[in-house]
């Protein structure tokens, strides 16, 4: 009898173990979901965060999206292994984008509806918690890599007092990525800036000038890693990986090693703009190494987003989505994006996720939902999605805003016309509520001097549905004034607390000659 009872104790754990060993599409639904129970009951820390920010990256320029002529090998492991999310919005620029990941707020209530230019005394307000901070409060250690770009007048605007235990990167939003040497415009024309913008947490990191960008990125995230996984206080992680690329300057890794793939793209914009997206592909496929080297891949969350969609003109690609980098049709704001970990529920993994999220969700996601903490702040517009994303439950979102102001009362004449001269639109905006989106005040490009964060056309409204139409070929304006009507008064009811937008003022002080020459706080 004991004989017995020892042979099925050892059946019983070879079976055990031959489960845990076998891939998943080897084992019914049943087993895959007790496994995944399992392991997520079996992580007694809060699990590691590893976020990872491209920097106008368009819709077509990853392998994962089909038709992309991009090689993203490493990305299209994790998207194909994890969930995409297919549904997803960022801002039309960078500053709002990280303001709104960083705060969990639309940017009609943080205050950053435009990108934050190196000559103005601004920042993300100072009154507003991070991502950071909240995870910091909760136990995490907090490393941001890459680009801020959200303030760097005061020294209480700079990562290191916004949350994070390190900083390595650059303050501002763009930069020669080998020099590190920034050279900008005023954008009245008047005067220029010029300078180097690179750090390691305060310190001026001159020695780098020379070094690529993304290696270097790259190469701190590593270090961090196997240094974090070696330190006896165990925390949990909160990585920030803010790549530069592929922002312009357009600049491809020296030799051909990334520019050799894509010989047969005739534009030579493209072709290199390529070479770095590949760049930062081997870069993001070193990190996941790196979790796996050190053990910490199992219990860790990996984020990837754009921050906005591509400008065409640096070599990006948003088709067949319409519309680029500064616009709110979906090219602009509609973001490469997709979330992988072991903690996924196996019945998402390789699934696309269609539900409603936006940048301003993942405060709340990260926070209470993957660290199971609590925000450091009521002030949220965000929903935590943690849920959504591993079981791929139902969105609570229903609507998304991305931009409004001006007259909050205006009241068009019905049946609403455009290019009407007697019924000319005073408010803009931008909302997406169910499957409609409707534009007012059609943005073209940046315009930092003028009373709006945007050049508009005035008379420009547009709407559509999107899930018929995702494209945006049509504007179906004419034949739904009901669902004008209704996103209108949603414009209206955000326009009565939206931060109302303050035109840039520049100061020559800001000039990095004044100091050195080296981008930072002056005042």
């Amino acid at each position: 009898m004991e004989h017995i009872f020892k042979m099925a104790i050892t059946i019983t754990l070879f079976l055990l173990i031959l489960i845990y060993l076998l891939p998943d599409d080897l084992l019914p639904d049943e087993i895959q979901m007790r496994r995944y129970d399992v392991l997520r009951n079996s992580q007694r820390k809060s699990p590691h965060i590893v976020f990872i920010l491209a920097d106008d990256l368009g819709w077509n320029d990853v392998g994962f999206h089909e038709g992309s002529e991009i090689k993203t090998p490493f990305m299209d492991e994790l998207a194909s292994s994890g969930v995409r999310l297919d549904n997803y919005y960022v801002q039309p620029v960078c500053s709002p984008s990280r303001a709104s990941i960083m705060t969990g707020l639309y940017t009609s209530h943080n205050g950053i509806n435009r990108y934050i230019h190196p000559t103005e005394p601004t920042c993300l307000p100072l009154h507003l918690p991070t991502i950071a901070d909240s995870l910091r409060q909760n136990g995490y250690a907090t490393h941001l890599v890459g680009k801020w770009h959200l303030g760097m007048s005061r020294n209480n605007c700079l990562p290191l007092n916004r949350g994070f235990d390190s900083f390595f990167g650059i303050y501002g939003g763009s930069g020669d990525y080998y020099t590190h040497r920034v050279h900008r415009n005023a954008p009245s024309g008047e005067f220029s800036i010029e300078g180097y913008d690179f750090r390691d947490n305060e310190r001026v990191a001159r020695e780098l000038s020379g070094q690529y960008a993304t290696n270097l990125y790259g190469n701190r995230a590593l270090e961090i890693i196997e240094q974090h996984a070696n330190n006896t206080i165990q925390k949990p992680l909160f990585l920030f990986l803010s790549m530069q690329t592929p922002h312009c300057p357009i600049q491809a890794p020296d030799g051909e090693r990334f520019l050799a793939p894509y010989g047969g793209i005739q534009k030579e914009r493209r072709r290199l703009y390529a070479a770095m997206v590949s760049s930062m592909d081997e870069a993001i496929g070193n990190v996941t190494q790196s979790l796996d080297k050190y053990e910490m891949r199992n219990n860790t969350v990996i984020i990837f987003s754009s921050d906005n969609g591509g400008k065409y003109q640096y070599g990006g690609n948003n088709k067949p989505l319409r519309g680029e980098k500064h616009q709110f049709y979906e090219g602009g704001i509609r973001a490469a994006a997709f979330v992988n970990s072991p903690l996924l529920s196996p019945t998402v993994n390789g699934t696309s996720y269609w539900g409603l999220l936006g940048a301003a969700d993942w405060h709340a996601t990260l926070v209470e939902g993957v660290a199971g903490g609590k925000m450091t702040t009521n002030q949220t517009d965000g929903y935590n999605m943690w849920n959504v994303i591993r079981l791929g439950e139902s969105s609570p979102r229903s609507e998304y805003l991305f931009s409004v102001g001006g007259d909050c009362t205006w009241t068009p004449t019905l049946p609403f016309k455009t290019q009407d001269p007697n019924n000319v639109p005073t408010m803009y905006g931008c909302i997406r509520k169910g499957t409609w989106k409707l534009i007012i005040g059609e943005s073209r490009q940046l315009n930092l001097q003028s009373k709006d964060a945007y050049l508009r056309n005035e008379h420009a409204v547009s709407l559509f549905n999107i899930h018929d139409d995702p494209y945006e070929q049509s504007n179906v304006l004419a034949d739904h004034q009901d669902v004008f009507e209704e996103l209108l008064k949603r414009l209206k009811f955000h326009c009565q607390t939206h931060v109302k937008y303050i035109p840039m003022k520049e100061d020559r002080n800001s000039d990095p000659r004044k100091r050195d020459g080296v981008y930072g706080p002056w005042l």
